[in-house]
């Protein structure tokens, strides 16, 4: 279902110096408690009253269409892109397609009046084998004496089954929590098929119980360690540069873990440390040197 929009930029002395988009889902917005639209792709200088012009924008434009609260910064897509304002971990080389933005954002929209609904987290962890807990260790021994477990990661071969699997437990794990719709199977594959030219095959983590797919953790190589160099263009020679870097090169040291999910039926059982300990194998083999895990939300304690 398309979703209405609308955007606002704001001129000073002829220069753009902010911006920003309104929008609301038809199927979702009126799921909320109150209706609820989204504002996003905010840009500005650090000007309180043109900050609050932007938002009054945003805002009247979402009322005249019924909704009664604003949920940002958001993106018209899922959460994992874009998503939400950076308030600390500046020191460190921003995550691709990870939101960034300068510190006094977070002023701008706490003036305005908006108050925070989540955080989310992320992780950085070096990659050495033998570092897991012992913890860890104990959950995989377990399941390794239970029958019917399987852990492995995916072939590029198969990777209409790899988007269905990925489809059947991403709508048991994740589709509960509010504001995440369930996915259909061209959706899943479409996604599979986005990620086709970075996914590296002993990244991309599958656990099965009587062959039912029951978890996953998904990682790509951050492509931000190289594309830096690019300048903001992407047309077919950077592209070529950018695929001799990932399988040749191997410039992008870092990965990043993208989604995980296991179904509920088998959270306390164990799962996430059979899948851990199954990438740990691989990790000798592997040319990264360190793994970041985003979008941890404080409304999942599980993870």
């Amino acid at each position: 279902m398309a979703k209405p929009f609308a955007g606002s930029h704001a001129i000073k002395k002829g220069e753009v110096v902010g911006r920003i988009a309104a929008f609301y889902d038809r199927e979702h917005a009126f799921l909320e408690e109150q209706p609820t639209g989204g504002c996003g792709f905010f840009e500005a200088i650090n000007d309180q009253e043109l900050a609050d012009q932007l938002f009054d924008a945003a805002r009247m434009w979402l009322s005249s269409r019924g909704m009664e609260a604003m949920d940002g910064p958001i993106n018209f897509g899922p959460r994992d892109s874009w998503w939400g304002l950076l308030v600390s971990g500046y020191e460190f080389q921003p995550l691709y397609e990870n939101t960034y933005n300068p510190p006094y954002y977070k002023e701008l929209f706490e003036n305005y009046g908006f108050q925070n609904y989540f955080n989310q987290h992320t992780y950085l962890r070096r990659l050495e084998v033998g570092q897991l807990s012992d913890s860890v260790y104990e959950r995989v021994k377990r399941l390794e004496e239970s029958p019917g477990y399987c852990f492995k990661h995916i072939s590029k071969k198969n990777l209409e089954q790899v988007a269905e699997d990925f489809r059947l437990v991403y709508n048991k794990a994740w589709a509960l929590f509010s504001g995440v719709k369930a996915m259909d199977r061209e959706q899943a594959f479409r996604i599979m098929n986005t990620l086709r030219p970075i996914i590296d095959e002993r990244l991309i983590y599958f656990a099965y119980y009587n062959d039912e797919p029951i978890g996953f953790f998904i990682m790509v190589p951050d492509l931000n360690r190289v594309i830096g160099s690019f300048n903001g263009k992407f047309g077919w020679w950077n592209k070529l540069r950018l695929m001799w870097a990932l399988k040749v090169a191997h410039k992008a040291d870092r990965i990043f873990g993208l989604i995980f999910g296991v179904t509920p039926e088998f959270h306390g059982k164990g799962i996430e440390a059979g899948i851990i300990r199954a990438f740990e194998k691989e990790v000798p083999k592997l040319p990264y040197k360190s793994l970041e895990l985003a979008w941890i939300g404080d409304f999942n304690p599980v993870m």
